[in-house]
């Protein structure tokens, strides 16, 4: 149990930097414009070259097909779809569309026998995603924080599809060569894959003019790379040698409250007694989770 908390922790430090970088990113798209296909082949790349440099992971061998999948459908796939919906609408509409990756998940793995249900599994799923769209989103109103246009709208749930695909599939992969020889190769050919069209894109892009706008962007970008992809992803999938895809997606709600949590302590953004109960809710979610009976997890 001490192992499988340990992953549990190291799946919500994951999902915080991964929420971290969606603000950066917004930052990003809405204050420098810079180009969507740039961003995720830049961080894609260089995550995945720093990575080789230091873990110097064995080449993959064959069948190919799995991690070839893996890599443009997911890794590729999950960011572009995440990024577009937060330049066509904004973050948080992103991240709370993405959050229904979750119940795609659950649903998949209580098919498959994988997922012992339990009225503990639905009471998590219900105060996750509830707690979410109130942290997220507040109540629908006047003060909505959800902007809603038909591209956002549909590139969050092409995020939503594309991270139920990348979680599932990592799974096996990781139990067989571990969480850091996924992430290193899914970078790097992800990276292949939208390296021509990001090329394209940062030739096209016009860079600022001030020195502090250009550090600004440089900052921006590097923090990407280093918390919202390597750390974001690597402790991720760590996650999945012991615990579930479901117990992973849980897990993962935490990022909205360490998104709102750094835009109350580094912007001043005050939170509403609504986005308290949601940020609650998750925090009880996820607590269920911790303490949840071995045996309700059978096939892992």
């Amino acid at each position: 149990m001490r192992k499988t908390q340990v992953s549990l922790l190291g799946t919500i430090l994951g999902a915080g930097f991964w929420g971290l970088s969606g603000t950066a990113a917004q930052a990003l798209f809405q204050i420098y414009q810079f180009p969507v296909v740039a961003l995720v082949t830049i961080r894609t790349l260089a995550s995945g070259l720093i990575l080789l440099i230091i873990i110097r992971p064995a080449r993959p061998g064959r069948p190919f097909g799995q991690l070839l999948g893996l890599s443009i459908f997911g890794f590729a796939g999950s960011q572009l779809a995440y990024l577009w919906a937060i330049q066509f609408s904004n973050a948080a509409t992103a991240t709370l569309l993405q959050f229904l990756f979750l119940p795609i998940v659950a649903g998949y793995e209580a098919v498959k026998g994988v997922l012992r249900w339990s009225v503990r599994w639905t009471v998590s799923l219900l105060l996750a995603m509830v707690g979410t769209l109130f942290l997220v989103g507040g109540l629908p109103g006047p003060n909505f924080r959800i902007l809603v246009t038909p591209a956002g709208v549909l590139f969050g749930l092409l995020a939503a599809v594309s991270g139920a695909y990348y979680t599932l599939a990592s799974r096996p992969l990781v139990r067989a060569h571990g969480s850091w020889w996924v992430t290193t190769w899914g970078f790097m050919i992800g990276a292949m894959a939208t390296l021509p069209f990001g090329v394209e894109s940062v030739f096209s892009y016009q860079f600022p003019s001030t020195l502090q706008a250009l550090t600004a962007v440089a900052e921006l970008v590097v923090f990407v790379i280093v918390f919202g992809t390597i750390l974001a992803y690597g402790l991720y999938l760590a996650g999945l040698r012991r615990l579930s895809a479901t117990e992973i997606g849980l897990a993962s709600s935490s990022e909205p409250i360490v998104a709102s949590g750094a835009a109350y302590l580094f912007l001043g953004v005050i939170l509403t007694g609504v986005q308290y109960l949601g940020g609650a809710m998750i925090i009880l979610a996820v607590i269920l989770l911790a303490s949840r009976k071995v045996g309700e997890v059978p096939n892992l």
